[in-house]
């Protein structure tokens, strides 16, 4: 018996460290992928083609500390094979990466199939509301430089399918529980330390 619950302790910490694994990979793809498209404002309109299908993500890209030639800004992906936009979901977490001297925040995702596209930037607001005040009433208060148009850009990345967004919180916990499963089974049952000593 004391056997079959080992192998059920090793195979919850098992589980639960695949589990992470994936949400690692999830998180690596999400921050460390290869940029597709690369359009500063300057430009303002780019054509691009995708070989395989995926989940992407959009970008806004400045330097540090500066804020952006528009006021606000809206890119726009339309799909060229089949003549229609396509429909962007929001970040609702605004995921956000820097560096010394640059700045990046996710704005959009979405899923495209293979074929031709165009990335336009239009001016308008990628904000929700309540963002968008906020923005606002910091621009108004606090003085900072404008980036140039060449500075400001926009970036379509490789990036998550909107069923691995759904299953990386699902796996953090699913992975935490099983991992903790395992390890007090396998103390427990090794070191004969009862599972209210351990979690005290």
């Amino acid at each position: 018996m004391m056997n079959v619950s080992l192998i059920l302790g090793w195979l919850f910490l098992v589980i639960g460290i695949a589990c992470w694994v994936f949400v690692f990979k999830c998180l690596y793809l999400l921050f460390r992928t290869r940029i597709i498209v690369d359009l500063p404002l300057s430009q303002q309109i780019k054509e691009f083609s995708i070989q395989e299908k995926g989940g992407f993500s959009i970008w806004q890209v400045g330097p540090l500390l500066k804020q952006a030639p528009m006021l606000f800004s809206q890119p726009q992906l339309t799909d060229l094979t089949r003549q229609q936009v396509v429909k962007l979901s929001p970040s609702i977490g605004r995921a956000t990466k820097n560096s010394f001297s640059q700045s990046a925040m996710l704005v959009f995702y979405c899923e495209l199939d293979v074929g031709k596209y165009c990335l336009e930037v239009f001016a308008g607001s990628s904000l929700h509301t309540i963002e968008e005040r906020i923005s606002k009433a910091i621009l108004t208060t606090i003085p900072i430089g404008r980036a140039s148009n060449q500075q400001y850009r926009f970036q379509l990345r490789e990036s998550l399918t909107k069923k691995q967004r759904l299953l990386m919180p699902i796996f953090v916990f699913i992975g935490l529980f099983f991992f903790l499963q395992g390890l007090f089974t396998i103390l427990n049952l090794l070191f004969d330390i009862p599972m209210e000593t351990m979690l005290l």
